[in-house]
């Protein structure tokens, strides 16, 4: 029970004054040192720190005064940071990542051009993915592996009625649902054969409180799983700031990558998870967004 009041108490916190501020300034400019992010990749680029050469990735973050080496034929675009430009450099070149722009030591200059996300763009800031410290304290998830629940699990989620997503021990099997509010109240269960569930129309969850949720089946021999995963819906401005960001499908891929860590830095994680799984299909070679599009 500890545990639950604790996680109560944090994301009640984090929900404050501070949360509100944060969203009304659409992300405060990164505090990490790196002055840049690499948004797409093609080719092989790679840099060099104590005589040791090391292969970038897409979201890689540039420190200042970082050298790549971009490979003949290669491309490579880089988000700064602080100023939400975009740099589109073409191999084989030499690049300088300073503070405020990069200088090319050798190959062509490179096309700049505006972070393309969607409405309401122009004053957000995006920070690397992996530095950023969420707004939400969730548990990890506990339970069984036999049943692994996939979606919501630790996220704040766009969806007011969300879709409850998970996979099982075996075929055929008969699975207990249950979703609680952060006072342990019973909000609806079910049973189910199918291993996903949405909720009745007449099911209203409230914006910001923490949910949990479990699943459990029984095998025909008796034994008995469970697991349980928390998340929250994200408040309607929020939401409403999501969809006016959101890049079309037409947009650059290095649009969607910076939008994905938009969603990652306000704990849209699941949201931020479609998006990683598109651009590793797109990227079927960069280790980074294979592994985020795992999680």
């Amino acid at each position: 029970m500890s545990a639950r009041v604790d996680f109560i108490a944090l994301l009640r916190r984090a929900a404050g004054p501070m949360l509100l501020a944060a969203v009304a300034a659409l992300c405060v400019p990164a505090q990490a040192a790196g002055v840049a992010m690499v948004t797409d990749l093609q080719g092989k680029a790679s840099t060099a720190s104590e005589g040791r050469s090391r292969d970038l990735t897409i979201l890689a973050e540039l420190d200042a005064g970082t050298v790549v080496q971009l490979g003949a034929g290669g491309t490579l675009v880089a988000l700064y940071l602080d100023t939400g430009d975009e740099y589109v450099f073409k191999g084989p070149a030499a690049i300088d990542f300073r503070p405020g722009q990069p200088v090319v030591q050798s190959g062509a200059k490179p096309e700049r051009r505006n972070l393309a996300l969607g409405k309401g763009a122009k004053d957000i800031r995006i920070k690397p993915v992996g530095i950023a410290q969420g707004a939400m304290v969730m548990r990890s998830t506990r339970g069984d592996a036999h049943i692994q629940l996939l979606s919501p699990n630790r996220t704040r989620t766009l969806d007011a009625q969300p879709e409850f997503r998970w996979s099982g021990p075996q075929p055929d099997l008969k699975y207990g649902f249950s979703l609680d509010d952060d006072t342990g109240r019973l909000v609806y269960e079910a049973q189910v054969t199918a291993t996903s569930l949405k909720l009745p129309a007449g099911v209203q969850l409230k914006e910001g409180m923490p949910y949990t949720w479990r699943v459990s089946a029984t095998l025909p021999g008796g034994r008995r799983y469970s697991s349980f995963a928390e998340f929250a819906i994200a408040p309607a401005d929020v939401r409403a700031q999501a969809e006016a960001l959101r890049p079309a499908d037409s947009a650059p891929l290095s649009a969607r990558i910076a939008y994905a860590a938009w969603l990652d830095q306000m704990d849209l994680l699941d949201e931020a998870r479609k998006y990683w799984k598109l651009a590793a299909a797109e990227r079927p070679d960069d280790t980074r967004l294979k592994a985020l599009a795992a999680q």
